[in-house]
């Protein structure tokens, strides 16, 4: 069941992870909130925050941690959401703040179409979420490295689809994998 506030969001049995990707202007702000048991994740709340100020944004994001036992909330600090991302950190240490790479997008990436493809993550029947994923493409940049990203459209580009992902991704320690996960990377 998608709640539409986190008051509304009855106890969870596993943990509650969740991701903003932030915007204000050109683009929405999005939260995503989903329940992890056993490595399937389960969406419980979708947000849109279009043209909402910060200060209301991060006001929404401290009812969201006050209210909800949030184990990790991973935010893009990147350009306009390094202050957000700040400020939350602070307060509390379960706020992660992330750095939209093309190394990272391409890992939060791949990890989302292993979840679906494993069928780990159960979404919403949402028209618009599924033309996000779908608008994500891949291209090999001059430089030969790897992008991940959407054209961008009236509605933003996939800002929905990174919020989901940064609140599924794959958590790694700072040291690499964990202990028996072999890593990967396919070119081509």
């Amino acid at each position: 069941m998608l709640y539409d506030e986190p008051t509304s969001v009855r106890a969870p049995e596993g943990r509650i992870v969740a991701g903003f990707d932030v915007g204000r202007t050109r683009d929405r702000s999005e939260l995503a909130v989903f329940e992890e048991i056993e490595g399937r994740f389960t969406a419980r709340m979708l947000r849109s925050f279009e043209g909402t100020p910060f200060a209301e944004q991060e006001a929404e994001l401290r009812r969201l941690l006050g209210t909800l036992p949030v184990a990790r909330l991973s935010i893009d600090r990147s350009g306009i959401g390094m202050n957000l991302a700040e400020n939350l950190s602070r307060d509390f240490p379960q706020v992660v703040g992330e750095n939209f790479t093309n190394e990272a997008k391409e890992r939060w990436a791949t990890d989302f179409k292993i979840l679906l493809q494993r069928r780990d993550v159960t979404l919403p029947r949402d028209r618009e979420l599924v033309g996000q994923v779908h608008a994500i493409k891949r291209r090999v940049l001059p430089s030969g490295k790897v992008s991940f990203d959407a054209e961008r459209n009236a509605r933003g580009h996939a800002d929905k689809f990174w919020a989901v992902v940064l609140a599924c991704q794959k958590e790694r320690t700072a040291t690499g994998p964990r202990t028996g996960e072999i890593g990967a990377r396919v070119l081509g």
